[in-house]
């Protein structure tokens, strides 16, 4: 049996025993505390890390995927359980990728961050990226994988899009026509395309991203691309810095090639700067082309034989040309802006404005003489033309106004008024002096035609020789000729003085043309001619002076025979024209005449020189004559004529004189209107 001593020894290791268990127990509790903080920690942090926890078994089969996939991508770990890595799809990435992660598993090494394409059952498709660590027993026994996930789909997107749209800006950039090119916050070349490189030639090798602007433009300066810098090369960097660093408006830079470039400088928001550079090269050469129209139109303008105003619609002059200003005596004068007040004295003024809205409301072209009072007090006599100017729709936007000093032109006028008048006083004169002169020249020259008669007839008994009748008949035939040649000047004097009178009668216009073919009938056979005519017999009568239509047809029956070398034709006809008009035509197969000489022939004393002409006396009043007579009696003469063909002359009556013959002869009955 123990003693006191071993059980109370006894006692006390059992004390300890409990203590030390007691101990183990406490420190176990704190291990469990402390693994639990770990797992909780370490699990914060893989939440934190990745999407999802999965495992993979020795056969490298996903054997665990934690819920939070559902949750992540939307896929049912159901759908995944049993699956290799493979089978999951390959998508789009990379087959060697792919070999190189089936290799590390097959390894079983650690990996991280493999990322692959995960293909739905419903075709979606998102990108994961997985981590792994191989797990092994005590042994080293492989038992498969450990890992976390992340799902990347809509980095991807962002990224994606990002990329897309960095794509897109550069090949937006780079397919504008006009250089482009960003600057950073730096002032640094951030950003540029092919046109941005073209401009600066043979310095585009060196110009890449980071490169200053100063630089840029200093290179451009040293090689001589900007003829504005020459001379002055740091004054003009100086200044092209300063505009640079604070951009308001474009600025327009010509380059030695000949070149205009349009910059435009904008700050962006994050302090950067975008740089656009149009080439204007043509729209300059088409503005200098335009300036130097408008400088030549401007000399045209100065220098018309008239002034050349445009006005508003409020009357203020947009356009004054130089001879305006020397036709008013307003040189010196700016008048661009002003309006006829500022030039003129209210009164004249106040009538151009008038004359101005009347063009302006009605549209209508205005023409008036205006006698203007010049700022020296002079004045001048001008023609003013006043005309609308109007828009592209039809409508008066303003007036233009030609100026033309007719001062001169009218002292000519009233000149030429005054000489015209002279003269017509003295050709009254002459015909009224040779009008009253027919009594005495014919007088005398009858008494020696008549006591020739007699002298050639011997009434009074022979007179001894025979050279005495050849001269009597001589002296006649003279006479008549000159007493011919009188009667034509004195008829056209009374016609010209107005002294002819007509005795207008019914006349048989057919018996007219009858006899006057029988006076000319021995002279057309003199001259080997056949003498015809056309008169219908159902003519009317024409109520006309008998007289004056004997002397026209003579006249013209005269002419044919006259200008018709032997052998030839004279016709003359009588018609009733579809008008109503009574035509008597004269048709010869004459010499004719040019279309020239027909003016010739219509005027008094007027004549063809010709060889045939100078063969025959006349003085050159026949047709004259004849055209004033069917005048008066309201007709007309028209002639048409062929050289070496012949010549046809138609008078023609008006149907007013035309009367209708009486039924079974008599008086006629009526006039036919």
């Amino acid at each position: 049996m123990p003693t006191k001593a071993e059980l109370t020894e006894e006692l006390a290791r059992l004390r300890q025993r409990v203590e030390e268990v007691e101990s183990l127990e406490a420190e176990r509790v704190m291990a469990e505390d402390a693994l639990r903080e770990s797992e909780e920690r370490l699990r914060d942090f893989a939440a934190a890390a990745s999407d999802w926890f999965w495992e993979m078994d020795a056969e490298l089969r996903i054997c665990y995927l934690s819920e939070r996939l559902r949750e992540v991508t939307g896929v049912n770990p159901a759908e995944v359980l049993g699956k290799s890595r493979l089978e999951l799809g390959a998508g789009d990435t990379d087959a060697d990728k792919w070999e190189a992660h089936l290799a590390d598993l097959r390894a079983h090494r650690p990996f991280r961050d493999f990322r692959y394409v995960y293909v739905a059952a419903d075709g979606g498709r998102q990108y994961w990226s997985i981590s792994g660590v191989p797990l092994f027993d005590e042994k080293g026994v492989f038992l498969g994988y450990r890992g976390t996930g992340r799902n990347l789909t809509e980095e991807y997107n962002v990224r994606r899009m990002a990329f897309e749209a960095q794509d897109l800006l550069l090949q937006a950039v780079e397919s504008f026509s006009d250089a482009v090119a960003l600057f950073d916050a730096d002032d640094c070349l951030l950003l540029f395309n092919e046109s941005y490189l073209a401009f600066h030639h043979s310095s585009a090798m060196t110009i890449g991203p980071g490169m200053p602007f100063e630089e840029l433009i200093r290179n451009q300066v040293e090689n001589g691309m900007i003829p504005a810098a020459f001379g002055r090369e740091e004054a003009w960097l100086a200044e092209r810095m300063e505009r640079h660093r604070n951009p308001s408006e474009e600025v327009e830079v010509e380059r030695s090639d000949g070149k205009w470039l349009r910059i435009r400088e904008e700050r962006t928001a994050n302090g950067g700067l975008f740089l656009t550079a149009t080439d204007i090269t043509e729209t300059k050469t088409i503005e200098r082309a335009e300036q130097e129209i408008r400088d030549r139109l401007r000399a045209v303008i100065d220098h018309l034989p008239a002034g050349l105003t445009l006005k508003d619609q409020d009357g203020r002059y947009l356009l004054v040309n130089q001879q305006f200003r020397d036709l008013f005596g307003l040189d010196g004068r700016d008048l661009v802006g002003a309006t006829a007040f500022d030039s003129f004295n209210k009164s004249e003024a106040e009538v151009f404005n008038a004359q101005d809205r009347m063009v302006l409301k009605t549209g209508i072209p205005m023409e008036v003489e205006s006698e203007v009072t010049r700022r020296d007090g002079s004045k001048v006599l001008a023609m003013v033309t006043r005309f609308p100017v109007l828009d592209s729709k039809g409508a008066a936007i303003g007036v233009g106004g030609i100026q033309v000093d007719i001062t001169e032109m009218k002292e000519k006028e009233q000149q030429l008024r005054e000489a015209r008048d002279e003269a017509e006083r003295a050709n009254r004169a002459k015909s009224t002096f040779l009008a009253n002169m027919s009594h005495e020249l014919r007088t005398p020259l009858n008494a020696i035609i008549g006591f020739s008669e007699i002298m050639e007839q011997g009434l009074f008994g022979p007179l001894g020789n025979p050279h005495y009748s050849e001269y009597a008949e001589d002296i006649r035939r003279s006479a008549s000729h000159l007493l011919s040649i009188i009667s034509d000047i004195l008829d056209l004097s009374k016609i010209e003085a107005g002294r002819m009178e007509l005795h207008e009668e019914p006349i048989d216009i057919a018996s007219v043309v009858e006899s006057c073919l029988t006076i000319v009938k021995e002279s057309a056979a003199n001259g080997g001619l056949v003498l015809t005519s056309a008169l219908p017999e159902t003519l009317p009568l024409l109520h006309a002076d008998k007289r004056s239509v004997r002397q026209i047809l003579l006249n013209l029956l005269s002419n044919a025979i006259k200008f018709t070398p032997a052998g030839g034709t004279v016709v003359a006809e009588a018609a009733l024209e579809e008008s109503g008009r009574i035509a008597l035509t004269v048709r010869d197969s004459g010499i004719g005449m040019a279309a020239d000489d027909i003016e010739i022939v219509l005027q008094p004393f007027g004549q063809v020189e010709g060889a045939h002409t100078r063969s025959h006396d006349g003085t050159g009043l026949g047709l004259p004559i004849t055209k004033s007579l069917a005048e008066m009696h309201g007709g007309s003469m028209t002639v048409e004529s062929v050289e070496g063909e012949g010549t046809e002359i138609i008078v023609r009556f008006p149907a007013k004189r035309v009367v209708k013959r009486p039924a079974g002869g008599g008086a006629p009955s009526q006039r036919l209107a």
